[in-house]
């Protein structure tokens, strides 16, 4: 099986099928928080409001990834490259307010039944992932097969929200619900999975999977199951208890 560094194909040949994955993307994306507006909107406690910020944060962010593949798939490569800078800058304000909402809600949920400070290595490490990855695929802005692959890897790094609320809102479960790190990871990170499968086999049958695409993968899959391994370690659970503790009490 080789691995491209560098597309060997014409770039019109990535076309479409991108449309495809950013289709299903938003689709769990959507679906989820979408199924899970109503409670939102009611919780008790009430939502920090920083929360309200960051969700509206991350809806500009779709749209701003929606035009840059349509760009792109309409032949704006150009205006693609011009408005990539502002992209990069407006996913560092989501990294920066999706940290800060993150961890207002946990705290303030310290003691709210069924929430558990542990998950923490899921919702943050699914973050730094998303990161990692936008940083590595802004390097690649000149390998634009490799650079399309590795930020849409990012973007799937955060899917998780959205599979988990379908899940939990037509199962009727929360992340405590599964009893095992297996259950666990096929719970938080199903549709991660599923996507990702996709797009293996897509450029693998087509002869195109790339370097950075494999590695960007694996990267991705070991940070998953190292999220899975500290939500149930007893030491990583009383540290995020104690790290809560001090953000409710300095923070909100």
């Amino acid at each position: 099986m080789k691995l491209h560094t560098t597309a060997t194909w014409p770039a019109r040949d990535d076309r479409g099928i991108m449309l495809l994955w950013l289709g299903l993307f938003l689709a769990i994306v959507l679906t989820g928080f979408g199924l899970d507006v109503r409670s939102y909107l009611h919780e008790n406690p009430p939502v920090p409001k920083i929360v309200h910020l960051h969700a509206v944060i991350t809806t500009i962010w779709l749209l701003i990834l929606t035009t840059q593949v349509l760009l792109v798939e309409t032949d704006h490569v150009k205006l693609h490259r011009r408005l990539g800078w502002f992209a990069a800058g407006w996913a560092a304000i989501l990294s920066f307010f999706a940290g800060w909402g993150e961890l207002s809600w946990e705290a303030k949920n310290l003691h709210t039944p069924g929430v558990n400070s542990a998950f923490l290595s899921v919702s943050m490490g699914g973050l730094l992932c998303f990161v990692f990855l936008m940083l590595w695929g802004l390097s690649l802005r000149k390998n634009p097969a490799a650079h399309r692959r590795v930020i849409f890897l990012a973007n799937v790094a955060i899917l998780t929200a959205g599979f988990i609320r379908i899940l939990g809102n037509l199962l009727d479960w929360n992340p405590a619900t599964p009893t095992s790190p297996v259950q666990s990871f096929f719970y938080f990170y199903g549709g991660t999975l599923v996507l990702l499968a996709l797009m293996l086999l897509w450029d693998w049958r087509k002869g195109r999977l790339m370097r950075q695409f494999v590695y960007g993968l694996i990267f991705l899959l070991c940070a998953h199951v190292l999220s899975v391994v500290l939500f149930y370690n007893s030491s990583w659970a009383a540290l995020t208890h104690t790290w809560m503790e001090g953000w409710a009490k300095f923070a909100l």
